[in-house]
């Protein structure tokens, strides 16, 4: 019998379940609890094939959690385990007789299976939290057994049984709340050597923050050791956890962890400014005092930003991986801009940060980057002109340039760059540079949507600087310099979009261009050509067309405006929006259509074809000749008949044969 049941659980399909299921379930009382268990785990595999019959094998099942022998009973619960798990609901008849099998029993592996299914069946019936409560809090307080520490830890954080407000004691004795407790058992998973207990302690860690956030903060310098494990799972739990608790005093000295591990890596080829050694190689106090340079020598960590302290940081492979790396960016951004910027003492600080993972993230996260960084510009006014700096440094750097317009890699932040010194250049003194800065050479390259906001950049700089040099007009430098610059600019806008194309060409080359950067190119172009022929001549006064130009601009000021803004709006009382705007326009549905109007009479034929053998005259012209069909059917019958003849006559006759 054992090898039978054996071996239909491993051959059945739903037609041999449904046929030999009620045979199976007759098999279940058999009176050996060997065949019964071997039984129930081939009704196992037969229900999965045929659902119909749980409706026969619950109750059965039901009965044998009541079984005297211990083998069956285990057996029992690991196949209700097994088939909870894809609809708990059909099992909820059973938490009584679970409870007191979790209760009485002393089997460590049965009651890991049976607080798993309680793990499942609580969310469904919230009273069963209130029940639980005083043996799952027992079995964590006592047991030593890590596996299943673990699942009771875990049931009471998913199923809510933490919430109940009920003391339970320590290992010292004291009275404590149950997530207490649950908090300070965590601490023996990720403080092991055992790299799978510090993942599944990770895990509970961060189901618990949701629930408790407060309690997890205490364990800040545990979870912070954790991101500088080998094992890359490890650190992207740890990641998970420690960006849901940063607070103003932890914020800094975890995004400096963070942004460590991106520079000290493989991915990042650092070395110190003034010392030709790789980052492993340097002293812990002289990389806390000297700022990173990529190979070139540009800085990869400004002065302002996350300057990182590395002492007992080494280079590691886990920070390599990409989607690690991809997680600390994430995680950083989250940590700053966490309930709208709550956190942050200092906004130079983040703007300086933001600016630091252009160059050291190793990922592309342009996009993220670069809302971030228009957010944080937009919404506080002290901080503009310090993301004018930036925003400087970054279009300054012509090898980041050159890569974003040849393979696309921080477009977005150089685009958004472009923007915020576009469009807050009055907060700082304005220079010429700032205008060759915003009209790179590859700057056709980036897409429809960047390009417009480059010149319409370079347009606004260019204007404010105007308004600025026209203080000092009576200085010639000053006119020979806005005619050098003007020139300058027609000269690059001409190569980078125009290929030199002449005055009188302009409009046909920039219909080519895409909408928006046409639009705002042909603005630019008109605005150089004024300027030029405004400044042709010098005069003892600056032109009036130099210093109101960038009041175009400055008219109205941007603010950010909330989304939910429009609904906050109340609605006017003799706000009308029944009555039509105007006449109503006619139904044409049932409308009759006219007849079609006659065929136009045909046209004479033009003089000079009049003779052309290859052009026909009017059709009503063209004689018509009447074919006798029948008679021309006879002559080709007679025709016929007569070669016929002639063939006949032509062919010599064959000597008969000689008679036998």
């Amino acid at each position: 019998v054992s090898v039978a049941l054996d071996g239909l659980a491993q051959v059945a399909t739903r037609d041999l379940a449904q046929d030999l299921l009620g045979d199976t379930l007759a098999v279940v009382g058999h009176p050996r609890p060997y065949i019964r268990k071997k039984a129930l785990v081939c009704a196992c595999r037969l229900v999965t094939r045929y659902p119909e019959g749980l409706h026969e094998f619950v109750p059965l099942l039901k009965e044998r959690l009541d079984d005297p022998d211990p083998a069956v009973v285990a057996s029992a619960v690991s196949v209700v385990c097994e088939l909870a798990r894809a609809n708990p609901h059909n099992y909820l008849s059973l938490a009584p007789k679970l409870y007191r099998l979790l209760t009485s029993s002393k089997n460590n592996w049965m009651l890991i299976k049976i607080v798993k299914l309680f793990a499942w069946l609580t969310p469904i019936e919230p009273r069963l939290a209130k029940k639980l409560h005083g043996p799952l809090s027992q079995l964590v307080s006592t047991t030593a057994a890590m596996s299943l520490l673990y699942e009771c830890i875990h049931t009471a954080v998913v199923g809510g049984i933490i919430d109940v407000q009920l003391p339970v004691s320590d290992s010292t004795g004291r009275e404590v709340d149950f997530a207490e407790l649950c908090a300070q058992k965590l601490e023996l998973f990720y403080e092991s050597p055992d790299h799978n207990l510090r993942y599944v302690g990770l895990v509970t860690l961060a189901q618990l923050q949701a629930r408790r956030p407060e309690l997890v903060a205490a364990h800040y310098n545990t979870v912070l050791q954790c991101l500088d494990d080998p094992d890359v799972s490890i650190r992207m739990r740890a990641i998970e956890v420690i960006s849901g608790m940063p607070t103003r005093k932890t914020l800094v000295p975890t995004v400096k962890r963070l942004m460590s591990q991106l520079v000290l890596s493989n991915t990042v080829a650092l070395q110190p400014d003034r010392i030709a050694a790789t980052a492993a190689d340097v002293d812990p106090d002289e990389m806390q005092s000297l700022p990173l340079t990529d190979a070139a020598g540009t800085s990869l960590v400004s002065a302002h930003g996350s300057m990182v302290s590395v002492r007992g940081i080494g280079m590691s492979d886990a920070a390599d991986n990409p989607e690690y790396r991809l997680a600390a960016v994430k995680a950083i951004i989250a940590m700053c801009s966490q309930r709208s910027y709550a956190n942050l003492a200092d906004f130079e600080w983040y703007v300086a940060t933001l600016a630091d993972l252009v160059y050291v993230a190793g990922v592309d996260v342009s996009q993220l980057l670069s809302e971030r960084l228009l957010d944080v510009t937009v919404r506080v006014r002290q901080v503009r002109a310090f993301s004018i700096k930036m925003a400087r440094r970054l279009l300054s750097d012509s090898k980041l340039v050159d890569r974003a317009t040849s393979v696309g890699f921080n477009s977005s932040v150089l685009a958004t760059a472009a923007y915020i010194l576009g469009e807050y250049c009055t907060l700082q003194p304005s220079s010429s540079d700032d205008i060759s800065l915003l009209l790179p050479m590859g700057l056709s390259k980036l897409s429809d949507e960047q390009q417009a906001t480059f010149i319409q950049a370079a347009l606004k700089v260019y204007t404010h600087w105007l308004k600025e040099v026209s203080g000092y007009w009576n200085n010639t430098e000053i006119w020979e310099l806005v005619r050098s610059v003007t020139t300058t600019t027609q000269s690059a806008l001409s190569s980078r979009f125009l290929a030199g194309v002449s005055e009188e060409h302009l409009s046909s080359a920039t219909a080519d261009l895409p909408l928006q950067v046409s639009g705002r190119l042909r603005l630019f172009v008109e605005v150089l050509k004024a300027v030029s022929v405004a400044t042709a001549n010098l005069g003892d006064s600056a032109p009036p067309v130099c210093s109101e130009l960038h009041s175009l601009f400055t008219a109205y000021e941007l603010n950010p405006v909330s989304a939910a803004a429009q609904g906050k709006v109340p609605v006017p009382e003799d706000l009308d929006l029944d009555t039509p705007l105007g006449d109503p326009i006619p139904d044409t549905t049932d409308r009759v259509m006219p007849p079609p109007s006659p065929l136009p009479a045909p046209r004479p034929l033009a003089a000079s074809h009049a003779n052309d053998p290859y052009y026909l005259p009017n059709v009503d012209d063209i004689p018509m000749v009447a074919l006798q069909l029948d008679d021309q059917s006879a002559r080709t019958r007679k025709h016929r008949k007569s070669k016929k003849k002639s063939r006949r006559k032509a062919k010599p006759h064959s000597p008969s044969p000689p008679p036998p």
